[in-house]
């Protein structure tokens, strides 16, 4: 064990741990689920993308401010711009330039 850990550089309890893994199961695969928890729910997520398309001119902040009245859970406009992105769709940004008008 301490030959095959020098030479994955591990540890030799992750080793260990691998081997007995392998030989309860037959098998070593990784384990599913250690990741960041989500701040939003897929029903939270299917609203998002509701409004994005019944207002298609909606901006993230808008979209942000309409889950927060909704759902009383407030996200970020970043994380309303990745779920729409996960859906092939795109979130508006304001654009901004100069006043034309006095």
């Amino acid at each position: 064990m301490r030959a095959v850990a020098r030479r994955f550089a591990v540890s030799v309890s992750v080793v260990s741990r691998a081997w007995r893994r392998y030989q309860e199961t037959g098998q070593y695969t990784r384990r599913h689920g250690g990741g960041r928890r989500r701040a939003t729910t897929q029903q939270q997520d299917c609203y998002l993308r509701l409004c994005a398309r019944r207002n298609r001119r909606s901006t993230a902040r808008v979209l942000q401010d309409d889950l927060k009245e909704a759902t009383n859970v407030h996200v970020f406009a970043q994380t309303v711009r990745n779920r729409l992105h996960e859906d092939g769709m795109r979130a508006r940004c304001p654009q901004t330039g100069v006043v034309l008008t006095a």
